[in-house]
C-alpha cells in the first residue's frame, strides 16, 4: 500500500556553480511530497500519519542554510540528499520511501524514485 504526505519547509541557499541570479543567496518555501510504501498493519494503517509527519519534519532542513548540507544545493541535489536521509529513517520503521518530490516553486520540482 502507498501513502502520500506533503510537508513544507523554508530555507536559504546559493548555487555556487550557476552563472545567474541564483548564484546569490536567496530563499524558498519548499514543498516536499513523499510517497511511502508499507504493509497495512492489523490496526488498518500503513503508518500513523502523526508519527510519520513528525519524522519527516524532524529531518527536513527548515530554516537552514542548505549549502551547509549539500555543496551545490540545486533542487535535484537536495532531493537526492533528502531521499537518502529520510529513506534511511523510514526503513527503521519498516517503510520504504518510493518517491520524493521537492518543489522549489509552484511550477518547478525535482523527483527521485527508488
Amino acid at each position: 500500500m502507498l501513502v502520500k504526505l506533503i510537508r513544507s519547509f523554508s530555507s536559504a541557499h546559493r548555487l555556487p556553480h550557476y552563472d545567474g541570479p541564483c548564484h546569490n543567496l536567496h530563499g524558498h518555501t519548499w514543498k516536499a511530497v513523499f510517497v511511502i510504501e508499507g504493509e497495512i498493519r492489523p490496526d488498518g494503517m500503513v503508518c500513523d500519519f502523526k508519527v510519520i509527519k513528525k519524522l519527516l519534519d524532524d529531518n527536513l532542513p527548515d530554516h537552514r542554510f542548505l549549502n551547509d548540507l549539500v555543496e551545490n544545493p540545486t533542487a535535484e541535489n537536495l532531493a537526492d540528499y533528502l531521499f537518502q536521509k529520510i529513506g534511511a529513517e523510514l526503513a527503521k520503521k519498516d517503510l520504504k520511501l518510493k518517491t520524493l518530490e521537492i518543489w522549489e516553486s509552484d511550477n518547478a520540482a525535482a523527483v527521485v524514485e527508488g
